[in-house]
């Protein structure tokens, strides 16, 4: 039996009769989601490098090469001098979590398989391919936009057999 639940804005936790376990993007790809979507409910104010600092409790020299990232892919808009700073580059609804993911660097690759000995016998890598690809497809489904105001998407437990799974 299986229960799937979305906690904080990027980890995708999957249940298993009592065990947990996680897919989850890097805390790089994290932050940098949270900044969009920081910058997207205020799209003409100017933020400094700083505010978010403080906001999110990092370093700057850390969100500095995040949102260096974020400028390069056109997500963000920064303006250098005293009255600069930066600002959300394009409409939200423009913007998919997976381009967002994938401009992070991002890699989906769950395992690797170049050491071990089953790789000629085992199909593994196969199965986690295509949960990897699952997973990028839902993140492409959404926009930015998508995660500004209401409630969060209904989650539906991963079905057996064509039959809904009792939570």
């Amino acid at each position: 039996m299986y229960l799937v639940e979305l906690k904080h804005s990027t980890q995708l936790n999957i249940k298993s009769e009592g065990k947990e376990g996680a897919m989850k993007l890097n805390l790089k790809t994290d932050y940098a989601l949270r900044v969009l979507i920081f910058l997207s409910n205020k799209p003409e104010e100017m933020f400094d490098i700083e505010t978010l600092s403080r906001t999110y409790d990092l370093p700057a020299s850390s969100l500095m090469k995040i949102v260096s990232e974020l400028v390069a892919a056109g997500f963000v808009h920064s303006t250098r001098g005293r009255s600069g700073g930066i600002r959300i580059g394009k409409d939200p609804a423009e913007i998919r979590v997976g381009d967002v993911v994938r401009a992070m660097g991002e890699g989906m690759q769950m395992v690797d398989c170049s050491t071990c000995l089953l790789v000629s016998n085992c199909k593994l890598a196969g199965v986690l391919c295509e949960a990897a690809q699952a997973f990028e497809a839902v993140l492409m489904k959404y926009r930015l936009s998508d995660l500004l105001a209401g409630p969060a998407p209904v989650l539906v437990p991963f079905q057996t057999e064509g039959r809904p799974v009792q939570a």
